[in-house]
């Protein structure tokens, strides 16, 4: 009985530095920057369809080559929140290309061309 006692021993040892392990991985990738499940959000204060035309004009002018609508919408707007909405799906996203209008192509431009001012005065 006592061998068989040692044996759990060691398997307990075994399977709690194995989970140590595991947390210490993890606090690293959160430390890291990736984002963790649980709600960080980057708030914007654009509209559905402002963000979308700034995802499209980020592809169209060749800001990730190696990307498309799809992939990109994927991995960034699951991650933004606005005034309505924490966190969007790239599936139900697509929907905002129909609802574009030309107020918000104006804000859209607008702030670029903020950005680009900003950009201009910086040394």
């Amino acid at each position: 009985m006592t061998a068989t006692n040692v044996q759990w021993e060691l398997m307990l040892e075994v399977l709690q530095s194995i989970r140590s392990e595991i947390q210490q991985q993890t606090l690293l990738l959160g430390q890291a920057g990736t984002i963790i499940a649980g709600g960080q959000y980057v708030h914007v204060p654009f509209r559905g369809s402002e963000i979308y035309l700034f995802h499209k004009a980020f592809i169209d002018a060749g800001g990730a080559p190696h990307e498309n609508y799809k992939t990109l919408l994927e991995k960034t707007v699951g991650n933004l929140a606005n005034r309505t909405q924490k966190g969007f799906s790239a599936q139900s996203f697509c929907k905002y290309s129909d609802k574009v209008d030309p107020e918000a192509k104006d804000n859209v431009k607008r702030f670029l061309q903020k950005m680009i001012r900003n950009i201009d005065s910086y040394d």
